[in-house]
C-alpha cells in the first residue's frame, strides 16, 4: 500500500481489499478523505472496472444532492449485486455521521461514542471503496434521498439510535450471507465474506453495549435469536433486504424503482433459500 505523503496528507493508494480490514489503513483512509484527498483503488481489488459526508447544514451535512429516483438492480452479475450493497453502504456512511454529529451524541458514554465514531469510520470506507470498485456503475449519491424527518426522529433519542444501527447492521449481514451463492467471482465473494464479516462484528458491539429486549446481557453479543435451529447466521435475499430498508423509511419515496430488482440472478447463479432474520435485532 502506498501511504500518503506526509507533506500534503493527499493521494493514497489501496492495492488490496485486505488492507482496508487493518486499523492503521482504515484511518489513514479517512483523514485523506477529511483533507480533501484522492483514494485510489488498482483494478486487482475489485474485478468490477469501470464524497464525502460533510458537518453542519442539517443531520445530513451541506451540499446534499439532487434527490435519486428510480433506483433498480439487474442481480445476474456480481455489479448489480454490488449496488445494492452501495445502497446499503451509503445509508450506513450517512446515519452514522449524522449520529456523530447530532447532540445526542454527547449524551453517549466515552465507549459508545468511541464505537460509533468506528461504525462512521469503517461504513465511510466501505461506501468510498464500493464506490471507486464500481466507477461508473457506481449508484449516485443517494443523501438527497433520505427522509430527514424521520432521521431527526431517530437522531433525537439514545435508544433510537442504538436500535436503528443494530437494524442496519443485520441487514448487512443478512444481504451479504444472502447473495453469496449468486456471486459468480471468487474475487468478489471473498470481498463480501469480509465485509460481511466486518458488519457481523459491528453488530456484535452494540448488542453488547445494548441488548436487544429479552436478550440475555451476557450473551447477546452472539444470541440464539441471531441463528437459526441448524446454527446457521442471518440471511435474507435481496427483494427482503428491500422490503426491510423501506420499513424504516429512511429513503423517500420514488428512491427504488418499482419493482426495485430489474432482473433476478438467473437459475445458473443459484437458487432462493429460506430467509432467517432476529425478530427484535
Amino acid at each position: 500500500m502506498s501511504q500518503p505523503d506526509p507533506g500534503s496528507n493527499k493521494t493514497m493508494t489501496i492495492a488490496s481489499a485486505g488492507e482496508l480490514m487493518r486499523p492503521a489503513t482504515r484511518r489513514s483512509f479517512v483523514r485523506t478523505l477529511c483533507v480533501g484527498g484522492t483514494v485510489m483503488m488498482l483494478p486487482s481489488v475489485f474485478t468490477a472496472c469501470g464524497s464525502g459526508d460533510g458537518d453542519g447544514g442539517g443531520p445530513l451535512g451541506p451540499n446534499v444532492p439532487t434527490p435519486v429516483t428510480g433506483l433498480s438492480f439487474d442481480l445476474r452479475s456480481d455489479i448489480g449485486i454490488f449496488r445494492l450493497v452501495h445502497v446499503l453502504e451509503q445509508l450506513e456512511g450517512a446515519f452514522y455521521t449524522a449520529v456523530v454529529a447530532s447532540g445526542t451524541f454527547r449524551t453517549f458514554t466515552a465507549e459508545e461514542r468511541e464505537i460509533f465514531t468506528d461504525l462512521r469510520d469503517v461504513e465511510v470506507i466501505h461506501r468510498e471503496f464500493v464506490r471507486t470498485a464500481l466507477g461508473a456503475q457506481a449508484v449516485p449519491d443517494i443523501r438527497g434521498s433520505i427522509n430527514t424527518t424521520t432521521l431527526n426522529g431517530i437522531l433525537s433519542n439514545k435508544a433510537n439510535i442504538i436500535n436503528t444501527a443494530r437494524m442496519f447492521e443485520h441487514i448487512g449481514v443478512a444481504g451479504l450471507n444472502g447473495a453469496g451463492k449468486y456471486i459468480q467471482d471468487g474475487r468478489n465473494l471473498l470481498l463480501a465474506g469480509k465485509f460481511a464479516s466486518v458488519e457481523a462484528r459491528h453488530a456484535a458491539a452494540l448488542r453488547d453495549i445494548a441488548p436487544p429486549a429479552g436478550q440475555n446481557a451476557n450473551t447477546a453479543f452472539a444470541g440464539d435469536d441471531i441463528t437459526d435451529g441448524n446454527g446457521l447466521d442471518v440471511k435474507l435475499e435481496a427483494g427482503a433486504v428491500i422490503n426491510r430498508l423501506a420499513m424504516t423509511n429512511l429513503l423517500e419515496p420514488g428512491t427504488l424503482a418499482n419493482p426495485p430488482i430489474s432482473n433476478a440472478p438467473t437459475a445458473t447463479q443459484g437458487v432462493p433459500t429460506a430467509d432467517f432474520f432476529p425478530a427484535n435485532p
